[in-house]
């Protein structure tokens, strides 16, 4: 047992806690379930739009038109004060045009499509919501640290804002596949307020969040840098693909922690990590400090997105 999960007690648990079960063992569950959701439409045909060489925001428009959900949620993100556009928006393909640009939107939308099967609460810390909120941060702090981080290190832009938006679907996965258990977790985080939810998750259930969620990247034939940083996003030590973008991902999340974003608070984030990217100290403060100013853009926007 992890010697630091001290409120594992009845006394301690029990106001948070309907029942005391022992911790399960979420291999059992996994091997039990028929079929993982299948991938939205939209989604699939976003994938392959990326891989057309003609690919134009026209096309683009047409695709994401077909879902008059998404399309809305597209022309809202561009029409947020995070933006800065000042005209109206009237059409997906104005938002791509006109705001965001066509590489962003096919991520975007390719983003939004993947998460919008898996059901979640939209509240706590693991809620909708707030993983949101630490999605969106992270695309712009990740950018930000990769425009500073040596030119041969960079990873693609496309990757860095995928990484960003989807690293943590593993918890909407949870939530949608094992509500009972997702619910049981949200319990334990509550509980233990000075612990990394990490090692409550597997203490609880000998799994976490990475590994349900490279299981449905996996599934759905997403690319393989999405797959690598979905499951190891939380082992800055990985060195394996796509291991700079890993560590990346695993120092924005740091980061965000920090100032009490993301399900990195509590997490141990030592300073090799951070001079791995080859950024240095006085840049990663100033990102801090940007995002401060940026914050209330950035749960604006989320709200758009789920009202």
């Amino acid at each position: 047992m992890e010697p630091n999960l001290l409120n594992w007690t009845q006394a301690v648990m029990s106001p948070h806690l309907d029942s005391y079960p022992p911790p399960a063992d979420m291999h059992q569950a996994i091997s039990e379930v028929k079929a993982l959701p299948a991938i939205p439409a939209t989604a699939n045909r976003i994938m392959q739009l990326a891989s057309d060489p003609f690919a134009d925001a026209q096309k683009l428009a047409e695709i994401i038109e077909l879902d008059p959900l998404l399309a809305a949620q597209v022309i809202r993100w561009a029409s947020s004060s995070l933006y800065g556009y000042r005209g109206k928006i009237s059409s997906v393909q104005n938002a791509i045009t006109q705001v965001l640009g066509f590489n962003f939107v096919l991520n975007l939308a390719l983003g939004l499509a993947t998460l919008a099967p898996l059901r979640t609460p939209v509240e706590g810390t693991i809620g909708i919501r707030s993983l949101w909120v630490q999605a969106l941060a992270s695309t712009r702090i990740m950018a930000s640290i990769c425009q500073k981080m040596p030119v041969e290190n960079r990873p693609p832009s496309d990757q860095i804002f995928l990484a960003g938006l989807l690293h943590n679907i593993g918890y909407p996965l949870l939530s949608h596949q094992f509500p009972d258990k997702f619910g049981y977790l949200r319990k334990l985080i509550i509980a233990n307020p000075t612990l990394n939810i990490t090692t409550v998750e597997n203490f609880a259930f000998g799994y976490d969040h990475s590994q349900l969620g490279a299981w449905l990247m996996q599934t759905w034939s997403m690319p393989k840098p999405i797959v690598d940083i979905v499951y190891h996003h939380h082992n800055p030590n990985y060195r394996g693909d796509n291991y700079l973008l890993n560590l990346l991902v695993f120092v924005n999340d740091c980061l965000l922690g920090k100032v009490g974003i993301g399900d990195a608070i509590n997490q141990e984030c030592p300073d090799s990590v951070f001079q791995g990217l080859g950024v240095s100290e006085e840049i990663y403060d100033a990102l801090l400090d940007t995002l401060d100013q940026e914050i209330d853009g950035i749960k604006e926007t989320v709200a758009v997105l789920l009202s």
